[in-house]
This record gives structure tokens, C-alpha cells and sequence, in this order.
């Protein structure tokens, strides 16, 4: 059932972008000893950004950062609400994730040692912005939750795998507005050149992302 919500997506998505969309100038970040380490994690039919916990500042608060402050990373990734929290397939929840607006969530992850270890079957690119770029990047997470009226996050339930929860997000998710293009706006937001809606497919996310870093899977 996942494979053809994803079928279905490309196809819409041909559709809503016809033969543009995909020009992108801007250069990635420059390397240098203040550069962080992070990493695009591929999972199946969707994406996630891990990020190292220590690198955050006080000054670019994200406050997931302290409710994971066990570990050495958080694995996190966005997606419709229904769609990412269902335990079963649904045509349902498959086409109503396609067709139409509907709530976010985000899937928060903590996990200490190799992210290679961690995640054994999945593809991962490894990148390294700038400490500035990243610290935009901690931003743009922190942007997408959704926080109650004490500037808490709403926490929805426990995750998919190990420590994990979902969180609530403020965006809807729509076509073409979808997981990957959601990672891909986050790797935008920290100086690198990925053009969003040219990354529907995971592969064609982690094909580009890897032109500024290196696939370690």
C-alpha cells in the first residue's frame, strides 16, 4: 500500500510541476574546522535529518533538544499525520494524504553511537554546513512543530522505532508538498543548493544531497 501511495504521489506530482521547478543556483557551504556533521537518513518511502545534540546553541533554542538531552543525536522527519502514525494500510489514509490538505506530524528520534549502526539498512549521506548554516537548519525544525498556548510541544504518541515520538506540526501536508520536500526545504535552509520539488523520491533527494557530501551507504 505504501509503494502505491508513492506511485500515486510521483505521478500527481509530474503532473502539478510539468517541465519546471527543478533550476537551482544557489552554492553549498564552504568547508571549514566550524562545520558540523550531519546526516540524511533514507528510509524505504521517506526521508529523515539527524542532527548532533551538543551542536545546538542556547541562542538557536530547539526545544526537542532537551526533552532528547540523553542522547548524542535526534533522528527528525515530517509527514501526514494520519498517514505516518498509521500501525496498518489504508486506502483511506493513503488517498486522503494524497488528495488532499490535511494535519503534520513530526517523528522525533534520540539515539547515542554510529548513525551507520543505528541505522543499518537505510541510506545515508553525510554533510557538513557550516556552524551558522546549521544553526539556520535548528531553526527551521524548531519552526515546524506546532506549540500549545505555554510554547510547549504537543506531543502525540510513541514513534515507530527505539526512543521516537510524534510531535505535533503547524504545516499541512499536500501535494506536492510532501516528506522529502519537507527535508529537502531543511537542507535549502542550510545553504544547500537542493531544489524541493525535484526531490519527491527518496533516491532523488539523496542523488542530489550527495553532490555536496559523502554517501556512506
Amino acid at each position: 500500500m505504501r509503494k502505491l501511495f508513492v506511485t500515486l504521489l510521483f505521478v500527481l506530482l509530474l503532473l502539478s510541476l510539468g517541465n519546471g521547478g527543478c533550476a537551482w543556483q544557489k552554492p553549498p557551504p564552504p568547508v571549514g574546522l566550524e562545520n558540523v556533521v550531519i546526516y540524511v537518513v533514507g528510509h524505504d518511502w521517506h526521508t529523515g535529518l539527524v542532527i548532533p545534540l551538543a551542536a545546538i546553541s542556547t541562542e538557536h533554542y530547539l526545544p526537542v533538544r532537551d526533552v532528547n538531552n540523553q542522547y548524542q543525536y535526534i533522528e527528525v522527519s515530517w509527514g501526514d499525520k494520519d498517514f505516518f502514525q498509521s500501525r496498518e494500510d489504508s486506502l483511506y489514509v493513503t488517498l486522503k494524504a494524497a488528495l488532499l490538505p490535511t494535519d503534520s506530524v513530526l517523528h522525533v528520534v534520540g539515539f547515542n553511537g554510529p548513525v551507520t549502526k543505528y541505522f543499518p539498512t537505510s541510506k545515508i549521506i553525510k554533510l557538513t554546513p557550516t556552524k551558522k548554516d546549521f544553526l539556520v537548519l535548528c531553526e527551521f525544525i524548531s519552526n515546524s512543530f506546532d506549540y500549545d498556548h505555554q510554547n510547549e510541544m504537543q506531543r502525540l504518541g510513541p514513534g515507530l522505532y527505539g526512543d521516537s515520538h510524534f510531535y505535533k506540526a503547524h504545516e499541512k501536508y499536500y501535494l506536492p508538498k510532501t516528506c522529502n520536500v519537507w527535508t529537502a526545504r531543511a537542507l535549502n535552509s542550510a545553504g544547500y543548493p537542493i531544489s524541493p520539488y525535484c526531490t519527491f523520491q527518496v533516491d532523488s533527494l539523496l542523488n542530489q544531497a550527495k553532490q555536496y557530501g559523502e554517501r556512506l551507504r
